[in-house]
């Protein structure tokens, strides 16, 4: 967006969403852009010295508000929350992780130090669950929950799928996070049940589980694994929110998820597991019957709330409602 072009729109614009993580938080934010008073602008993308300028110009809109959105790693925009905070009227920390997340990770210091901030500067949370929520305010943070939603188009013509794998994510090869995800357990499960051949991991090209496919993808391709699921399943030991559920409601595959914080809300019809036994017999059950009545209707029921609730224009509600926020 050069200068001059953004002069003319400055005051348009009313929501600026500053993101540092390329991958599932832009994804997830970035078609917000379809409404024309949102902006989003990321650390990774172009100069960052000319993003500061833009955002320089910004600060004169006082109507503005900022939405920094973060998992409280030390990244360009998260570094300089202090600063941009001062900047402007309106400012927001928009958490995408569980309290949880910075206890596995060893940094509730980091946690302390948002509590304080939010404290000094009068700044809100957002957070993307009612459940996170509750576990926010055990830390003594108020988050404002935030609908999350999807622009995803589906096109009812094709024809039906051959449904092959047994599907679940991970964007990242590191130990720590391959644990958050629950990818140790996944492993575990496909292994004691036989079925290597027919798993995948996508997001990564990890070689640490022998036997099962990994795969590095693009969304489309992603989408189009996921199309050919017979279950998709993330036993994940922290969720602030899972996207990849999302895509999976919505194509209707049938998802076995752990029972943890943000798939609470996320998944209010599937199969929640509290241990790998339960995930054992629910992935049985689907693989052995999935024209049973009961598993259809979950998946029927699941569909239904996630296009009524998880849509594109429900997410730009959540954002509205900020602009009569104190």
């Amino acid at each position: 967006m050069n200068s001059k072009r953004l002069s003319k729109k400055f005051l348009s614009i009313q929501f600026l969403h500053l993101i540092d993580h390329n991958g599932t938080i832009f994804n997830l934010v970035s078609p917000l852009t379809n409404f024309a008073n949102h902006l989003v602008l990321t650390s990774f993308s172009s100069s960052f010295k000319k993003t500061m300028k833009i955002i320089e110009k910004l600060s004169q809109n006082k109507r503005i508000i900022v939405i920094l959105h973060a998992t409280g790693n030390k990244k360009p925009f998260y570094n300089m929350k202090n600063k941009l905070i001062k900047k402007f009227k309106k400012f927001y920390i928009f958490l995408h992780v569980s309290p949880n997340h910075f206890l596995i990770k060893h940094r509730l210091n980091e946690l302390y130090h948002l509590k304080k901030l939010v404290k000094k500067h009068d700044i809100k949370i957002l957070t993307p669950s009612k459940e996170l929520k509750k576990e926010f305010l055990h830390y003594g943070m108020n988050a404002i929950p935030i609908q999350i939603g999807i622009d995803l188009k589906i096109k009812e013509n094709q024809k039906k799928k051959i449904k092959k794998y047994i599907t679940t994510v991970c964007t990242s090869d590191k130990k720590v996070y391959t644990y958050i995800k629950g990818i140790d357990i996944f492993y575990k499960l496909i292994k004691d049940l036989n079925l290597e051949k027919e798993s995948l991991i996508l997001g990564n090209n990890s070689k640490k589980f022998k036997g099962i496919k990994t795969k590095k993808t693009s969304k489309n391709d992603f989408l189009n694994y996921l199309k050919k699921s017979k279950v998709y399943i993330q036993l994940s030991r922290t969720e602030a929110y899972n996207l990849s559920a999302i895509y999976a409601k919505q194509l209707k595959i049938p998802i076995i998820v752990s029972n943890i914080e943000g798939h609470k809300d996320n998944i209010k019809y599937n199969f929640k597991a509290r241990n790998i036994s339960e995930v054992k017999n629910y992935l049985k059950k689907i693989l052995s019957d999935p024209e049973n009545i009961k598993i259809k209707k979950s998946v029927t029921q699941n569909y239904k709330d996630s296009i009524k609730r998880e849509n594109l224009k429900k997410f730009k509600d959540s954002f509205d409602k900020l602009i009569n926020i104190g």
